[in-house]
Parts: structure tokens; sequence; C-alpha cells
């Protein structure tokens, strides 16, 4: 069993209700069992689990009974525990009053997989009752990763940890049975074979800016439904987005955005890449690694709280700097580009070059697979194994 890096507890010991969302497959499910099996009083519902979702579906307030009545059988606190809870949205209204009126007596620990059923219901989403959470795939803060099979396969657990044809075979249903229908069933898209379509077209151009007007247009529908579109895989966390950084924030705000899979392996299934042979030093290698790169800091900054905003930079010349850290739309904190040769060098970061320009007193970092850290004029050349469990010593001190 792998420990994650994120331990409900903590929350749950000090009398606060989370709200744990991550997509499919990234171990809600088993980081709750786990970590509620050192808990005694605990109340759980699966409503994935077909005859639980019936009985609190067309009866949202049964869940009231039964744990009022719970608790007058009870003098300890009682963890409640509720996995997919978008199945249901109508539930969290009784949540709300059951922590209203329950404060010493009980905790709830939320899982979901998407925020956008619950939103698109107008469902209470607890007004600041819970807080909210995201478990990614695996991350090198929990286990020394594999590159390898990181870049073919990803990082979700049970995929991960599995022999490679069980895990393509995995894989390749994750995308036709849990993208292709569930998210556009729950999305309430129009057309499957479209959905599907920009689905492929997207997993192409993931880590590049995207034109919705020239995208639209290439899939015969309007640059608005594409935007649409998007902002279904943010919702149910498939992708990531990150905004163009600018001078200003309304200049910000006209740049095109990027958008970056949350997994290799998911994404490799989309692009029909998962029996290639992904070799290094090649387009494909690095597009992957990029990705991974983006994702796992992704993942340390919610761990560790950081509070953080990601953005790229590009010029007018095409110049580019892969990701600009930031705490606000103002002031970048910290520069980096991602690379994935053991020997990267100045010239490597012509992105760097123009950017410091503007921004002469950035740190400029590269992240790359060389065995041991070293500088180039202002840049620290360093493993990404190597910083991602110090990233905090940036922002923290």
């Amino acid at each position: 069993m792998i420990s994650r890096a994120y331990n409900p507890l903590i929350l749950l010991n000090k009398k606060k209700s989370i709200l744990l969302l991550g997509p499919r497959g990234t171990g809600k499910t088993a980081l709750i069992s786990s970590s509620l099996a050192q808990v005694e009083n605990v109340f759980s519902i699966d409503l994935l689990r077909g005859e639980q979702y019936r009985r609190y579906l067309h009866n949202p307030s049964q869940l009231g009974n039964e744990i009022r009545e719970h608790i007058k059988r009870r003098d300890d606190f009682t963890i409640v525990a509720i996995d997919e809870i978008q199945k249901i949205p109508a539930l969290l209204d009784e949540i709300h009053s059951l922590i209203e009126g329950f404060k010493s007596k009980l905790v709830f620990l939320l899982t979901g997989s998407s925020a956008r059923k619950l939103r698109r219901s107008g469902a209470n989403l607890l007004a600041g009752r819970a807080i909210t959470k995201e478990l990614f795939p695996l991350s090198q803060l929990e286990i020394n990763l594999d590159i390898s099979i990181a870049l073919q396969r990803g990082t979700l657990p049970e995929i991960y940890l599995n022999e490679k044809e069980l895990s393509i075979l995995t894989l390749n249903s994750y995308v036709s049975t849990y993208l292709n229908q569930e998210i556009q069933q729950e999305a309430l898209v129009r057309g499957i074979d479209r959905f599907s379509k920009f689905l492929e077209l997207a997993a192409q151009l993931n880590g590049e800016p995207i034109n919705f007007a020239k995208l639209g247009k290439q899939l015969g529908i309007a640059g608005k439904t594409t935007t649409e579109y998007f902002s279904i895989l943010i919702d149910t966390l498939i992708v990531k987005q990150v905004p163009g950084w600018a001078h200003s924030l309304k200049k910000q705000l006209l740049q095109a955005p990027k958008f970056y899979f949350f997994d290799c392996g998911v994404l490799n299934a989309l692009n029909g890449f998962l029996r290639s042979e992904i070799l290094p030093s090649t387009f494909l290698y690095g597009r992957l690694f990029e990705t991974f790169i983006v994702n796992q800091i992704f993942a340390v900054n919610e761990y560790y709280n950081l509070g953080l905003r990601f953005y790229y930079w590009r010029d007018k010349n095409g110049q580019e700097v892969d990701l600009i850290i930031a705490r606000n739309s103002y002031e970048p904190l910290l520069a980096i580009e991602i690379k994935s040769s053991t020997q990267p060098d100045f010239s490597d970061c012509k992105g760097f070059q123009a950017f410091t320009v503007d921004y002469p007193k950035v740190p400029y970092v590269c992240l790359c697979q060389t065995p041991r850290a070293y500088s180039e004029q202002n840049i620290k050349f360093i493993s990404w194994k190597d910083f991602l469990p110090e990233i905090k010593t940036y922002f923290l001190g």
C-alpha cells in the first residue's frame, strides 16, 4: 500500500469537513478506506453502489434521518464518508443542515470526480463549511516514480502498479467508457461522436495555446461550443488550464490558454500511443515529459497548500517559458523551463533570455534529468526528482 501525500484525517480530527475531488482512478476510495480504517465511528455510503444510490436518489432526506438516528446511539465523534457525491447533488442540502445542527458531533468526508454536476444542479456547495481538496495520480512525493512507465502508461495508481498489458486494456477502457460516455452524459453534451472528435483534437493539442475559434472550425462547431467543451474537461478535472502571462491582467485575459491533460497514460490512450515506443530525445518524449512535470508541480502545490498560480509566457517572436509561478497576476516568483535531456545548457533556454529583459530579478530554473545540479549564466539546472520535494523552500523559506 502506497502512503499518499494527502492525509484527510488531519482536517477531520480538527472537526473540519472535506470535499475531496479528483478524476476517476486517482485513488480517492482507497485513500478514504485506508484513512478511516484507523477510526472507530464511521458512517459510510458509496453512491456507486446501485442499492445505495437508489436509496437516497428519490428521498435525500433519508440521509438525515439515518445519521440523526446514528448520532443518538453514539457518544463519540462521527465521520460520515460519502463516495461520489456528485451522483446525488441534492444530498448537499441535507449535509449542510446536519453540519449546522451537529457541529460538535460529526464531520463529512465527501468525494467526487466532478464539480460540474454539482454546480449545474444549483446544489449547495456547503459555502465554506467543507474544505475542498484535490487528489492527483501518484506523485514523486509518494513513490520513486519510474519515468519510462510514467510517460508511457501514466501514474494512476492501479495502472502504474499493474503489468503492461492489463494497464493498456484499463486505459483504453477508461477513455472509451469514462471519458467518451460518462463525462459526455454528465455534461449533457449532444452527440458523442462530436465530443469524441473534440477529445482527440484536444489530446493532440495538449500543452499548446488553444485558439477556440480555429479549433471549432476544424470540428465544424462554434468557437463558443469548443470553449464549453474545454470547461467540461476542467470541471471534471481531466485537464488543467494554464493562462498566458503578460504585464497586465487585461493582456493576460487576451492570451490563448494552454491545457494539460492530468495523466500521460490517459493522454497516450487518446492519441493512440500506448503501444508506441516513446524514445528519449524525440518530440513526443519531450512533450510527455513536460506534461508529466507540470502535473507533478500542480500536485505539490495542492499537497503543500502553497497557493501558487501558474502561467506560461510567450513573446511575439515565439520565444517561450514553459511555466511562470506567481502568487498574483502581477509579480512572477519563478520561471521554469522543462527539458527532458540529462545535460541541457544555456542555449536550450532561449525563452529565459527573452523573458529576462522584462524580469531580470526572477530566478530561473531548468528542470531536467541531470544526475547532479549545476548552474550556467543565471540558470540553475536541477533534476525534477530533487526539485519537487524541495519546491516549498522556494516559496515558504
